[in-house]
């Protein structure tokens, strides 16, 4: 037997040698397996006969082997023996000298790797990601993507729809007087109510918050709408919440959005149904229409402006950089000294006071002012990494960037600049985007990741299991880090829709050669659960909490 042959024999996946004249040349023992065929029923005949292969991607057929052996990248395809569908596969081409059959001028090595499990793993992943895990409507992700789209149908074919945002009167008191328990069933009676009273072949329904629902009537007029919502009303008015033998009233308050080619974005839309929402509950339990010159309106949104006031906070320099450690979780390396941290951002008001990050960071992200914020955490976070000494291992500091400054094509030259200047090693600094964030954008992501990737950076992807992004997006963003939403770990111990969704993450996360980060690790147990599921490392109050990064770095000096 040749050499080569005998070294592709002991190769764990199929390997199909073929001339080219479509002939079989030569397959391995797993490729036997795979057609259910020995290899002397295969020598001499033409592949076709026996295989097919169907693109992924176009849905038709791959023939043209010498471009794919050009390109040297694995193609996902579908494999068929006459009409049925094998396996789902990743095909890698490779042309193979002529001396290996010196009568034939060509020979192609095809590697068979078969992906049916995982995609199956991913469709199911995908499902989950797009539902609120305790209601199973729609999430706020999956919502807003809903309504960019909606937006860009109202542009091209001048489309209208209501947008309604709503919320539960009683809930803070029923949660906080009754128990987290009550309020988590209040929500879901709601939902049901919810879902009883809308048209679901063509409305819209999602959770968009804690105790707050957000409904897209599509493609329905005012009136329609109108009329909807006060079934609503009508029938949550009616009801009464029961808990240990007492009831409680239940009200709502709601706003509405006329959605339509005037619409800027999805979340500009979701901000004027929250603010005519608050301005509705303040006034009493009302449902109101969002009217941009509305006094209330006018006030509420200068209010929300003024009360951090940014511009201020920026020229008062009154902003401070924490740090908490995301630590390895194996027994071994959970003992060693930090070395990974992610970066968080604090501002402070006039008296010194904190004000925490989902407080100023909406308002940052509404009043466009994200790449300024951005900007200023990454200037500071090289500052003070400056002073690190080489050492190993290298301490790596993670970064959240926005949307906004991904988009923007001046702030990849803004990085590059920052990090000639203070010449730190790009080595300690990780990246971290969310998975919505990825796709909005995906060719500037793309470059952004392997531009600082070639420098040494790493990047994570973040909040991973709540968006609606799908598992070919993460296959095409080059990323170290797979970060699982802290929804996911904060019950894992008592849910098992929860656990079912990190084991799924995991096993693709570790399929596609990438370390699993868990945030929200609240104590020991939850460190050993994570530990028997294979996930790489954790971040949470259970292994620190948030400290200054001034004093995160001493140990590093």
């Amino acid at each position: 037997m040749d050499y080569k042959q005998e070294a592709f024999k002991v190769i764990p996946y199929p390997i199909v040698i073929i001339n080219a004249k479509s002939i079989f040349l030569y397959v391995n023992p797993a490729a036997e397996k795979m057609f259910k065929r020995r290899l002397r029923r295969l020598m001499g005949r033409d592949y076709k006969s026996i295989f097919s292969l169907i693109d992924s991607d176009t849905d038709l057929p791959i023939s043209n082997f010498s471009r794919l052996a050009e390109s040297s990248r694995w193609k996902e395809c579908e494999l068929k023996v006459g009409d049925k569908k094998i396996l789902t596969t990743e095909l890698n081409i490779t042309l193979l000298d002529s001396g290996y059959q010196s009568e034939y001028s060509d020979a192609y090595v095809l590697s068979f790797k078969d992906i049916t499990q995982r995609k199956s793993l991913e469709a199911q992943v995908e499902i989950l990601e797009k539902r609120d895990s305790l209601t199973h409507l729609y999430n706020r992700k999956a919502f807003e993507s809903l309504l960019k789209t909606v937006i860009h149908d109202s542009r091209k074919h001048g489309s209208s729809h209501i947008f309604f945002h709503l919320s539960i009167d009683q809930f803070k008191k029923i949660n906080e007087t009754i128990g987290y328990t009550a309020g988590d069933v209040l929500v879901r009676r709601i939902a049901e109510l919810l879902q009883q009273n809308v048209d679901k072949s063509i409305d819209f329904l999602s959770r968009l918050n804690t105790y707050e629902f957000g409904i897209l009537f599509r493609e329905r007029s005012i009136s329609s709408a109108v009329n909807t919502m006060k079934h609503i009303r009508k029938a949550i008015n009616n009801f009464q919440f029961g808990w240990n033998g007492a009831t409680y009233p239940v009200t709502i308050s709601g706003g509405f959005v006329l959605v339509n080619n005037f619409s800027r974005t999805a979340a500009q839309v979701l901000s004027d149904g929250d603010l005519t929402c608050r301005i509705a509950r303040d006034k009493g339990g009302r449902i109101l229409a969002y009217n941009k010159k509305d006094k209330d309106v006018q006030r509420a949104e200068n209010d929300t402006k003024g009360m951090w006031n940014l511009k201020e906070a920026f020229k008062n320099d009154r902003f401070r950089l924490f740090a908490q450690p995301i630590h390895a979780l194996e027994p071994s390396k959970y003992k060693l000294p930090y070395s990974h941290y992610e970066i968080l951002i604090r501002m402070f008001d006039e008296n010194g006071n904190i004000i925490p990050p989902d407080e100023f960071i909406p308002v940052a992200e509404n009043n466009g002012m994200m790449p300024e914020l951005d900007r200023w955490v990454v200037r500071d976070v090289m500052r003070q990494l400056k002073s690190v000494k080489p050492q190993s291992p290298l301490p790596v500091f993670a970064i959240n960037l926005s949307g906004i400054s991904l988009d923007d094509e001046k702030f990849l030259d803004f990085v590059l600049k920052e990090l000639d200047a203070t010449k730190i090693d790009p080595r300690m600094l990780c990246f971290e985007i969310t998975e919505q964030v990825a796709v909005s954008n995906i060719q500037l992501a793309e470059k952004f990741i392997e531009t600082l990737r070639a420098r040494g950076s790493s990047f994570s992807l973040d909040d991973f299991g709540t968006g609606v992004s799908s598992y070919g997006y993460l296959r095409s963003l080059n990323v170290d880090y797979l970060k699982i939403d802290g929804i996911f770990i904060k019950d894992i111990l008592s849910d098992d829709v929860s656990r079912a969704m990190v084991q799924s993450i995991v096993q693709v996360g570790h399929t596609m050669g990438l370390k699993i980060i868990a945030e929200y690790v609240e104590n020991d147990q939850i460190v050993g659960l994570l530990r028997m599921m294979s996930v790489d490392y954790g971040q949470g109050y259970g292994i620190n909490r948030p400290e200054p990064l001034s004093e995160m770095i001493k140990p590093h000096l």
